[in-house]
This record gives structure tokens, C-alpha cells and sequence, in this order.
């Protein structure tokens, strides 16, 4: 075999996926002794192997791939782990706390970005105002890197971390809303297609799979269908893609789409049954950790080397972003009562930053929108968010769950 398939970062799929299953096996291990979160450990794993690490993986299509579905397959479960039994109290505050997740730290990014515009911190070329509202963009959306932890301590069903889902999916549709519209601003194309894909294609679409999706699956769930599990399990992803790529159509993110479709199947599907545990266990043994692996070759904490200058920046932007999820979480845990513990838990699910960021970040720099001092931070944001959100989540989520036990 030539040698050529061995040159670093790993193309062939057999040597890199090799490489990432033995990542997703030596991750419990190494987690349990130092008593960290498997989850920070999968993400250290991927930055010290990844491309600006010692670069034996790379992000390419493959991981791409793998990570997506692991982001898809996060928010599916959130759909399909969520008590529906009082879905319109739960409904109400997912809105608020939606609401505030996105509208405090928007605004807390465009007000620093403006104040760093003006004091020439930052460089611009193209609008201060839209490079200011792309700020605001870049502080609001949040992943749910940690949501797997509290399926894990039985808390998924629990209100406040439903409150942060369905806060999450709404910080998510604002966030991409306002990104669509800055992109169509900078580009001079907004008009009236964009706006009917937002305010009628995305309602019509979720209307339709919460009446068809259980139609269809009362074909395939029905005992006396006599289906088999593997195919009962095949329409699920089948759903969960299926959806995720029709949102996607309508220019809103597939993560909406994937929660839609676990929301659309959550009745249907039992939370003991056979196949809920194989839903569980196919994506928290691969696709999720995956996810995170992808995170980590995300990141590059060289640029804390490289870049002195960007830390100061770097500073403003995670303090403001996570200071500004903080109070969020405080204002609808004195609103509804929340135990102190809960409202911490609450706060670091919505810490952790991954893709959505960089892939903002990105648009921003081709646009002259964000300079290199602005896109280095952003960097070393996704970086410390995506360490800092797991380490709180585990250690307030077991104490919540003690708490409950008590």
C-alpha cells in the first residue's frame, strides 16, 4: 500500500474513523480518573489530535458529516425526551426564556460592538451597523453540548431543562432569522421570498408534520403491524433527515427541523420502549461523541499564542455572551420559581458556542463585516464556552439531581 494514504492529517476513512473510535473509547476511560465530564475529555481529545493540534484528523467532509448528525441527533432526542403532558405552561416560558436567551445578549454584542467600532478597537470596511447587529448575532445562538449529561443524570424530563430546549430551538430560528436577514442585507437581496419562507413556508411545514408524521408512524409503531425494530428505527432517522432537510430548504437551520421531528414522534414513541433505548444508545455510543470530537478539531487554542491582541477581545465577548445567558437564566428562574441549582443548570446548557458561530463568523470576514482581531476571539470563544458549558452542566446537574433524590 503507498504510503501516500499515511501523510497527516489521516484522508483515507478507514485510518480516520479508526482513529476516532479509539478517541470515543479511551474518552470514558481517561474522564473517569480525572473526574471530568466525558464530554470535555471527547472535546480535548479532538483539539489535541485535530488539524491545530498535532493534526492526525482533520475536519473534513467525513467529520463534517459525523458531526452534524451528531447535532441532529442531540436535538431529536431533546424532541423526543420532552413531557408533553403540560406542553402549553412549558410551552409559555420555553417562549420567554427564548426570548430573553437571544434578545439580552443580541443586544449586549451590538452595543459592545459598537463601542469597540468606535474606539477603533476593531476594524471594519463594510457597515458599522450591520457589522455591530453581526456581533449581536454572534452572542445569542447556543448549542446543547451538554444535553446528553442530563439524559443522563434523569433530568431531560425535567421542566427548567425543557425550558431550555425550547428555548434553544427559538434562540435558534431568531438567530438564523436575523443572520438571513443580514446576509440578504449585505448582499442588497432582500424581498418578499424571504420573508414568505420565514412567516408562512417554515409554520405550514411544522403544521403538516405534527399531523403526518404520526399518521405515518402509527404504520410502522402499530403492534399489529408486526414491523421490525431496524425498520421502526430506520423511519425515525428517516423522519429526523427528512424534515431537517426541508427546514434547511426554507433557509432555517436543519437543528429546528431535527427538533420538530422529535416533537412530531415524541407521542408515538414510548420512553422504556425497545426502540427509544435503541434511538439512546445509537446516538450517544457514535453520533454524539462524534459531535464533540468535531468541536474540538474546531477549535485552535493556538491563537491565544499567536494573537495576544485577541484575548482582550476575546474577554469582552465571552463575559458579555456568558454574563448576558447568566442573567437570562436568573430573570425566568425569579419568574418562575426556579431552585437556585436549576437556574444554574439552566444557565450552562446555554453556554457552549460550536459551528453556527463560526459559520457566522465566517460570512462576516467574506463580507468585511469582521476583522482577523474579531475572528481570532471568536475562535477562542467557541474554545472556552464549549469546555466551560460541560464541566458546570455535570457538576449542577448531579447536584440537582441529588437534590431531587433528597
Amino acid at each position: 500500500m503507498s504510503m501516500a494514504t499515511l501523510i497527516l492529517p489521516l484522508q483515507d476513512p478507514v485510518y480516520a474513523f479508526s482513529v476516532l473510535l479509539v478517541i470515543l473509547l479511551l474518552a470514558p476511560l481517561i474522564a473517569k480518573p480525572l473526574k471530568l465530564p466525558a464530554l470535555v475529555v471527547l472535546i480535548l481529545l479532538g483539539c489535541l489530535l485535530g488539524s491545530n493540534g498535532l493534526g492526525i484528523i482533520a475536519r473534513d467532509t467525513q467529520l463534517i458529516f459525523l458531526e452534524k448528525v451528531g447535532l441532529l441527533y442531540i436535538m431529536l432526542l431533546a424532541g423526543l425526551q420532552m413531557d408533553l403532558s403540560d406542553l402549553q405552561r412549558l410551552g409559555v416560558r420555553a417562549l420567554m426564556f427564548g426570548l430573553l436567551t437571544f434578545g439580552l445578549p443580541f443586544a449586549v454584542g451590538v452595543v459592545s460592538g459598537q463601542v469597540m467600532i468606535s474606539m477603533g478597537i476593531i476594524a471594519v470596511a463594510g457597515s458599522s451597523g450591520l457589522a455591530s447587529a453581526l456581533l449581536g448575532i454572534l452572542y445569542s445562538p447556543h448549542t446543547l453540548l451538554a444535553y446528553p449529561s442530563m439524559t443522563r443524570l434523569g433530568l431531560a424530563q425535567r421542566e427548567s431543562i425543557g425550558v431550555a430546549v425550547g428555548g434553544t430551538v427559538l434562540t435558534a430560528i431568531l438567530t438564523l432569522v436575523g443572520f438571513a436577514l443580514i446576509q440578504a442585507m449585505a448582499e442588497g437581496q432582500i424581498g418578499l421570498v424571504l420573508w414568505l419562507k420565514l412567516l408562512v413556508g417554515l409554520p405550514l411545514l411544522t403544521t403538516l408534520c405534527f399531523w403526518g408524521v404520526p399518521q405515518l408512524g402509527h404504520c410502522f409503531f402499530n403492534p399489529k403491524a408486526e414491523v421490525s425494530l431496524g425498520l421502526q428505527f430506520i423511519f425515525v432517522v428517516a423522519t429526523l433527515f427528512v424534515i431537517a432537510s426541508a427546514t434547511q430548504g426554507l433557509g432555517v437551520d436543519s437543528i429546528v427541523g431535527a427538533f420538530i421531528a422529535g416533537l412530531a414522534l415524541n407521542r408515538s414513541i414510548p420512553m422504556e420502549s425497545d426502540l427509544m433505548n435503541r434511538i439512546d444508545f445509537v446516538g450517544n455510543s457514535l453520533f454524539i461523541p462524534a459531535f464533540m470530537v468535531s468541536v474540538g478539531v474546531l477549535a485552535n487554542p493556538t491563537v491565544f499564542v499567536s494573537a495576544p491582541g485577541s484575548l482582550g477581545i476575546a474577554g469582552v465577548i465571552v463575559g458579555g455572551a456568558v454574563a448576558s445567558k447568566w442573567l437570562s437564566a436568573w430573570i425566568v428562574g425569579r419568574w418562575f420559581n426556579y431552585e437556585p441549582m436549576e437556574v444554574l443548570t439552566l444557565f450552562s446548557l446555554t453556554i457552549p458556542r460550536a459551528a453556527l458561530v463560526l459559520v457566522i463568523t465566517l460570512f462576516g470576514k467574506e463580507a468585511s463585516l469582521v476583522d482577523d482581531n474579531i475572528f481570532n476571539a471568536v475562535i477562542a470563544y467557541i474554545v472556552v464556552t464549549c469546555l466551560l458549558g460541560p464541566i458546570l452542566s455535570e457538576w449542577a446537574g448531579k447536584k440537582l439531581a441529588t437534590q431531587i433524590e433528597g
